[in-house]
């Protein structure tokens, strides 16, 4: 018989090397000593003795093959470990992109698959793989994640274990030859271990925790749903949306309130028809938008302040963003037609505005290298 819900245990860090996956099995460990059913579905040693050690005694199940272009790669076999039903599995590394001719694209989606039928899951997962971070991770650190998952994965989970080290610690782990081998800790330690990016992802890692512990103390939300705050994204044809979509994500969640994406044009006309550029757009923000679990609206108006005005009083929205091109926060100038002057020209707007510059495209791909 399958459980209702199934326990979800996340070690998370703030890079490779901190430990996550040591410390994970450490205690799986202790559980299987104490007779517990333990089993790996997925773990992912990297050549690092000390953790391939940790693995010794605990069953291990049989993983996939798959070719792919002619070469043989391994995949949890999700099924096995669906059959086999231990009372823990161990998934390393959530964010991991499944090879193709796999059942699920990533390997989160195996996870809730384990855990809809019932089986409790550990897991592993460093800060710069969270979806709504992508941007904030690459303003740090220069490097653009490609291999993210969504943040409803994190929420899902029942415990957050925090595995910690400082950046000096790291760096000597790293030195030492205890996180990668051979040539590549000499590109680790000139690319992305840089000691100032180390930092910010450590002080990333340990905000987020720290917003999830807040979220589980806080029932404040459900007792005085009249206090809950709502944040309204607005978007524009031309804007940066993705980026503007993860800034009003990360207020919600330092708000603990809802997100809403909306999207505003003007009304069609023969010289103003949605392209297919345009719609594609349209269709990935929709997408983003059910990652963060946030409401997507396309608002089409002949006057786009006051009917946005309008859906934020139906929406009961308490703060409302908005994205400047560069242009105009270089000048401070305001275009007489912009969304943004009609919203402040209105003689109704009680509604809190937060203005986010546009980011220089050129210096952000200067800053990229």
């Amino acid at each position: 018989m399958v459980e209702d819900r199934a326990r979800f245990i996340i070690f998370f860090g703030s890079s490779a090397g901190v430990g996550k996956t040591y410390q994970m099995l450490s205690e799986a460990r202790v559980q299987f000593k104490q007779g517990v059913d333990v089993r790996i579905g997925f773990v992912e040693t990297h050549g690092r003795k000390e953790t391939a050690d940790m693995i010794d005694g605990i069953p291990v199940i049989p993983r996939r093959r798959i070719d792919y272009h002619g070469t043989d790669f391994e995949e949890m076999d999700t099924d096995e470990v669906i059959r086999q039903h231990p009372r823990i599995a161990l998934v390393d590394e959530l964010a991991h992109t499944n090879i193709p001719g796999s059942r699920h694209k990533k390997r989160y989606e195996d996870i809730e698959e384990i855990l809809q039928n019932g089986i409790e899951v550990w897991s592993t997962v460093n800060v710069q793989h969270l979806d709504s971070l992508n941007d904030i991770v690459f303003e740090l650190t220069g490097v653009k994640v490609r291999e993210t998952f969504p943040d409803r994965i994190l929420e899902r989970a029942d415990e957050i274990r925090l595995i910690d080290i400082s950046p000096e610690a790291l760096l000597e782990r790293l030195r030492a030859g205890k996180v990668y081998t051979g040539d590549k800790i000499d590109r680790a330690l000139s690319n992305f271990f840089l000691k100032n990016n180390l930092v910010a992802l450590r002080q990333l890692s340990l905000r987020e925790v720290a917003d999830e512990v807040q979220e589980d103390i806080s029932p404040l939300d459900t007792q005085l749903p009249s206090l809950k705050e709502r944040i309204i994204v607005c978007l524009v044809p031309g804007s940066n949306p993705q980026r503007l979509v993860r800034i009003g994500w990360r207020m919600s969640k330092r708000l603990n309130g809802d997100l809403m994406v909306v999207y505003v044009r003007h009304e069609p006309t023969f010289r103003n028809k949605l392209d297919s550029a345009e719609d594609a757009r349209i269709t990935a923000l929709k997408a983003l938008s059910e990652t963060l679990s946030a409401e997507f609206i396309e608002l089409v108006s002949s006057d786009p302040a006051r009917d946005l005005l309008k859906l934020a009083g139906k929406k009961n929205a308490t703060q409302l963003l908005l994205e400047r091109p560069t242009e105009e926060c270089r000048t401070g100038k305001m275009s007489k037609n912009s969304l943004l002057s009609g919203l402040v020209k209105e003689p109704n707007n009680f509604i809190n505005m937060h203005i986010v510059c546009e980011e220089d495209e050129t210096q952000q791909a200067s800053d990229g290298r």
